[in-house]
């Protein structure tokens, strides 16, 4: 008998509230058809992996992080080069070490830190998965005898992590933004798993790009519902660049409603 797997993205209420810090539109919707998938094929469904962003208030990303000659902030959404470091445009008021080599890294990848609104802070009701979902885990952990799990990504200060697999720069005294060898070799334990979750242009399509990168035999086990995920910007030529090569190893893409056991 097949064994199946759910890898869900980061469903946590910053991200999927209207309310949150950093709502994706169309995510309150999707958070209703994972439901309803989950409730509606519990007996079918193995094992469940959740992700959560969760980052410190003083974060690389953050608005906090980074100060003008003036004494201005970065404005939301902007962005940071390592010229604008080098310049003194913006200065970094932590990790000072770190954060020139974290911007030159970021751009030998083809990669640029973004600033975000402070979001997912560790504790707050922000950070906390959705309450819609968790009513739909505690029903199928319940009824099925199994239980759901829980990995975590951002801790660090000095770097990005959209992907739950590895950080957007991996820091030697931090082995927390090491490659996540324990979850690709669970994950890899399944026939299939199925890919859900926020946002499917930044920390989806990242971490679909590590399994990629790093495991090419889960790749090929990857089936994307592209109806319990959506995007922050629909223009994301990264992320339409990550979904074509996945497409081209294997993985199959799909609404949840068209899935079949």
């Amino acid at each position: 008998m097949k064994k199946t797997a759910i890898l869900g993205i980061d469903i946590q209420n910053d991200f999927t509230l209207a309310t949150g810090a950093l709502f994706v539109k169309g995510a309150d919707t999707d958070i209703r058809r994972m439901s309803d998938f989950i409730l509606g094929n519990q007996q079918h469904i193995d094992y469940i992996a959740l992700t959560l962003d969760s980052h410190q208030p003083i974060h690389i990303a953050h608005q906090c992080y980074w100060k003008g000659q003036e004494g201005n902030r970065p404005a939301l959404f902007s962005t940071i080069s390592a010229a604008d470091v080098k310049s003194n445009r913006w200065i970094p008021q932590y990790n000072v070490d770190k954060a020139l080599i974290y911007l030159e890294e970021l751009e030998s990848k083809g990669e640029i830190c973004t600033i975000w609104p402070m979001h997912c802070i560790l504790g707050t009701e922000g950070w906390a998965l959705n309450r819609v979902l968790t009513d739909s885990l505690m029903e199928w952990a319940i009824d099925n005898n199994k239980s759901y799990e829980l990995f975590y990504k951002g801790y660090s200060q000095s770097t990005e992590h959209y992907s739950i697999f590895r950080a957007a720069v991996e820091w030697e005294s931090e082995p927390e933004t090491y490659l996540n060898t324990t979850l690709l070799s669970r994950l890899n334990k399944f026939d299939e798993v199925l890919l859900i979750g926020e946002a499917a242009d930044y920390c989806v399509a990242n971490s679909l790009n590590d399994i990629l990168d790093e495991c090419d035999q889960l790749a090929k086990k990857i089936v994307v519902f592209t109806d319990c995920m959506s995007w922050i910007n629909s223009d994301n030529e990264n992320a339409k660049r990550i979904f074509e090569k996945a497409g081209s190893m294997g993985v199959r893409f799909m609404a949840s409603t068209d899935y079949k056991f």
